[in-house]
């Protein structure tokens, strides 16, 4: 027994004896955790750490752009195309009123204010002071002022003397058959509803000046 013991505490001795000439490294009792060993390698890590990041960042922001520009794109094509869906239905209500109610013809606009019995002009239509004359709004256009100055002045004059002269009843008549043809031009340009009511309007004036009509 003591032989043994002697021998266990040789074999020990002799052990740390080899330790110490040949350096064996003592290994940490629960096992090394990766930290740098060096201040350098601290560093090191910590940029790429960095760099890391800001990698991560720039991917971020690009697929966050990306996404943007691509729902801005798809809310124009949106916009787009409910404007052309608009346009659209427009235009095929319009084609169906157009096909239910279609336009008088250009004869039949004529035929319908030359049909209608002179009459004279509403009370109040005229000023009998000035001679002024309450137009219709599509003889308000400056293309009917020269014939409109001559037709209110010989009214004036007609108010004043009770009757006009052969000689200005010539030229009333001339200025509003001057106005009926202005205003025919642009028969296709104008609603049908405001043509008839100013060429009513002018037969009517002629007919109770001069008892005359338009031809």
């Amino acid at each position: 027994m003591r032989l043994l013991l002697w021998m266990a505490c040789c074999l020990l001795a002799t052990s740390e004896v080899i330790a110490q000439d040949y350096g064996v490294p003592v290994v940490p009792l629960y096992g090394d955790y990766g930290n740098a060993s060096t201040a350098a390698e601290g560093a090191l890590n910590g940029m790429a750490n960095v760099v890391s990041a800001q990698g991560s960042y720039n991917l971020q922001t690009s697929e966050a752009a990306i996404n943007l520009t691509q729902a801005q794109s798809q809310e124009i094509a949106n916009r787009q195309q409910y404007a052309n869906t608009y346009f659209q239905m427009r235009a095929q209500r319009d084609a169906y009123e157009a096909k239910k109610h279609p336009r008088p013809t250009e004869e039949q606009l004529v035929h319908l204010a030359q049909s209608e019995a002179p009459k004279g002009l509403p009370d109040g239509s005229v000023d009998k002071q000035t001679g002024k004359l309450n137009w219709p709004s599509l003889l308000q256009y400056p293309d009917f002022d020269p014939q409109k100055e001559v037709v209110e002045s010989l009214l004036k004059k007609k108010s004043a003397n009770g009757m006009l002269g052969a000689q200005d009843a010539q030229q009333f008549t001339e200025a509003v058959e001057q106005m009926a043809t202005t205003l025919k031009r642009g028969i296709t340009k104008v609603p049908p509803q405001q043509y008839m009511e100013a060429y009513t309007f002018l037969k009517k004036l002629l007919y109770s000046t001069c008892q005359t009509q338009l031809p």
